[in-house]
């Protein structure tokens, strides 16, 4: 343990930025499916001037190979309780206490910064447990929440024509509009109003997660650097008197168009008994199909308690490969 060295990365660095993201990618080999980000999109996304957050990647050294790695995220707009944290060795690096002198500099760091509550997430296959499970519960972190992680594959998902009628039948008078990547003008209010109430919306279990206050410009900047490196199917539904009160995402990286990610998918209380869940989906999943005939499967997870969307994901055709523990550890300010 006396030889391994923790230090920060230079993401302006692109050597030492690439081996951190190697030695990430073969921490995470084990997983049931390679979900990993590929490198172009990781090189963008890691340097990119974000005001939402201070971001800081930690490199394990023993002598001049690196052997673990960390994350520790502040958010700065919001929620500025939390320190979200990650760590990853590879397999062969693991039991020597690499993971373990990773954690403790990047809790140094969110305890620097005054942050009271600190994230992670860890995955095991479903139903047993895993090397990161037993890592976290280890070091004092509580599971806070449970989500299924699913995949749905595109080329192979049951016949949606049912269920696009049932969803047609139900909605009444609301409508469905749908875009790529640029959120229309008139929308965007709605969609800032929205995101405003969103973790209240959504089932997150014991998580310290509270709702943020973004503004249509908050909202637009945003879009616009997850734009430069995503390419984004989104679907709302909309109210008869024309507010947004459904929507769902899927986002493709532009470096890697064989996979896709749900992003967030919501439908506002008082207009929910409509399938307008159900519909947004099969909407952009359908665009989503037809303008990347490559994509291969699409990922998403679900809170265990979230009954209603688990239902809606399996009749498109999700399942779950794994268990996605969200984990917390709370300490005094």
């Amino acid at each position: 343990m006396s030889d391994i060295e923790v230090r920060a990365v230079d993401v302006r660095d692109e050597t030492a930025l690439r081996e951190w993201w190697a030695t990430g990618r073969d921490a995470a080999a084990d997983r049931t499916y390679d979900v990993y980000p590929a490198w172009e999109h990781s090189r963008v996304a890691l340097v990119e001037d974000n005001p939402e957050r201070d971001l800081t990647l930690l490199g394990a050294y023993e002598g001049t190979t690196m052997v673990g790695i960390g994350v520790c995220q502040l958010p700065l707009l919001d929620n500025t309780h939390l320190a979200f944290v990650d760590i990853g060795v590879p397999p062969a690096h693991r039991g020597r206490g690499v993971g373990s002198a990773l954690l403790s500099r990047a809790e140094e760091l969110a305890r620097t910064a005054g942050r009271t509550h600190w994230i992670g997430d860890t995955f095991k296959p479903v139903g047993g447990t895993s090397a990161g499970a037993r890592f976290a519960a280890a070091h004092g972190y509580e599971v806070a929440n449970t989500e299924g992680f699913k995949v749905l594959d595109v080329r192979d998902h049951p016949d949606w024509e049912g269920l696009e009628r049932q969803a047609a039948e139900r909605r009444g008078g609301y409508r469905i509009v749908e875009w790529e990547s640029v959120t229309p003008p008139e929308l965007v209010a709605d969609m800032a109003r929205a995101l405003s109430v969103f973790m209240s919306m959504v089932p997150t279990g014991d998580l310290a997660l509270e709702d943020g206050e973004w503004t249509p410009q908050r909202y637009v900047e945003n879009e616009q650097r997850v734009a430069d490196r995503n390419r984004c199917f989104a679907a709302a539904a909309i109210s008869p008197d024309g507010e947004l009160v459904g929507y769902s995402d899927v986002n493709v990286s532009r470096a890697n168009t064989t996979q896709g990610s749900v992003g967030i998918t919501f439908v506002l209380p008082g207009h929910r008994g409509h399938s307008l869940g159900l519909a947004v989906k099969l909407a952009n999943h359908r665009s989503l199909a037809a303008a990347l005939p490559e994509c291969e499967l699409v990922r998403t997870t679900n809170a265990d308690t979230n009954a209603h969307m688990n239902a809606v994901n399996e009749q498109l055709g999700y399942r779950q490969v794994e268990d996605m523990l969200e984990v917390q550890k709370v300490i005094s300010s």
